[in-house]
C-alpha cells in the first residue's frame, strides 16, 4: 500500500489540520427541522383526509340512490295514514 499526503476523504481530520476555508457547522444556517418534520406530517394528513372524502362521498351516494326513496316512501305512507284519522 501507498502512502499519500491527504487522507481519505471519509476519514475525520484533527482539528489542528482541518483548512481555514471550511465552513463552520454552526456558521451554516440552520436547514429547518420544520421542513424533515412537517412535509410527511403534511403528506400523511393530506392522504388520510382524501381517502376520508372519497370514502364519505361513495357513502353519501349510496344513501341517497338506495336509501332515500325508501325513507320518502315510509314518510308519505305515514302521512297518507295520518291523513286518514280523524282528530
Amino acid at each position: 500500500m501507498t502512502e499519500t499526503s491527504s487522507p481519505h476523504p471519509d476519514i475525520a481530520l484533527p482539528a489542528e489540520q482541518i483548512p481555514a476555508s471550511a465552513p463552520d457547522v454552526m456558521d451554516r444556517p440552520r436547514r429547518g427541522i420544520w421542513r424533515r418534520v412537517l412535509r410527511p406530517l403534511v403528506l400523511v394528513l393530506t392522504a388520510q383526509y382524501t381517502i376520508v372524502l372519497l370514502i364519505s362521498l361513495s357513502v353519501v351516494g349510496t344513501v341517497r340512490a338506495l336509501a332515500l326513496p325508501q325513507i320518502l316512501s315510509s314518510f308519505e305512507t305515514i302521512t297518507a295514514a295520518l291523513k286518514r284519522t280523524a282528530f
